[in-house]
């Protein structure tokens, strides 16, 4: 189902009729910009006008659907690929229909602690989760393709974004813990990912995902220099990135009091390697 092709289709029918774009509109009870913009392949008819529009033209809804006469030989062929096509079409409408909103809702949670004084590292979270989440229901094989990045540029954002989850995890504040005390006051301290001692008490993930971080950052340079020999290789270092991404997010088990915003940019730099890992993996190098 091409929109363009459906489109042409449209406009040489109308002609064909004398009608004009509103004298076309006004039968079908629609605007003169909506015929306009399927003529223009900008868009395609809604399935509501779908068979008073083919009526109008004179033709069947399976012939608009494949942008050209049916003839005794073809229907059967064009009838079985409309229908194909418009599951596809409709597939792909949902995917970005549903992107689309999860991308826009992490957007919003992303701009709240703006405008909102209180705790604002839950939203914060969940923001770069869905943003996330959007994104890679938006990035379709096509979109993916349609890229200008080279997939050595791909490469080399995905390393960068490892260095810095690295300097991130080394900073003082990458975890905050609490201790009670005899005043029954609690009271925090701040660490750094790599400080494996207090983990023990609290939580040791953090120092999990450091050490990863670490390893994934060695392979990722060892793949980019051995190159298209790595096939197998590459797509591991995918794996090792989301695993890595994955157990940094785990002291929001322990309770959003325990996450701090270095800890929450460690994991979204880690989200953004795999991204563009993913982008590099799925493209031969030019």
């Amino acid at each position: 189902m091409d929109p363009v092709r459906t489109g042409q289709f449209i406009s040489l029918l109308r002609k064909e009729r004398g009608l004009t774009q509103k004298e076309l509109a006004d039968r079908i009870g629609v605007t003169d910009k909506a015929v306009s913009k399927w003529e223009c392949g900008r868009g395609f008819p809604d399935v509501d006008v779908l068979e008073s529009l083919a009526g109008e033209l004179g033709t069947s809804v399976t012939e608009l659907m494949s942008g050209e006469p049916s003839t005794p030989e073809t229907i059967r062929e064009q009838s079985d690929g409309a229908l194909i096509e418009t599951l596809l079409y409709v597939r792909r409408m949902s995917r970005k229909t549903i992107g689309t909103l999860v991308l826009t809702a992490g957007a919003i949670l992303l701009t709240m602690p703006l405008y909102y004084a209180g705790n604002f590292l839950p939203m914060l979270i969940v923001g770069i989760i869905l943003t996330i989440g959007g994104v890679f229901m938006l990035a379709s094989k096509r979109s993916v393709k349609s890229l200008k990045l080279p997939k050595r540029a791909c490469e080399l954002i995905s390393l960068g974004a490892l260095a810095a989850a690295l300097v991130l995890e080394t900073l003082p504040k990458g975890v905050v813990l609490w201790w009670g005390t005899p005043s029954g006051e609690p009271s925090c301290s701040f660490h750094s990912w790599f400080d494996p001692l207090p983990y023990g008490v609290a939580m040791f993930p953090p120092f999990i995902a450091a050490l990863l971080t670490v390893a994934v950052t060695v392979f990722s340079i060892i793949v980019m220099i051995v190159g298209e020999r790595a096939a197998k290789p590459k797509n591991a270092l995918f794996v090792c990135i989301i695993v890595t991404a994955a157990i940094s997010l785990c002291p929001v088990l322990y309770g959003f009091q325990s996450v701090t915003v270095t800890g929450v940019f460690i994991s979204f730099c880690l989200s953004v390697s795999a991204l563009f890992r993913a982008v590099a993996n799925s493209r031969p190098r030019t």
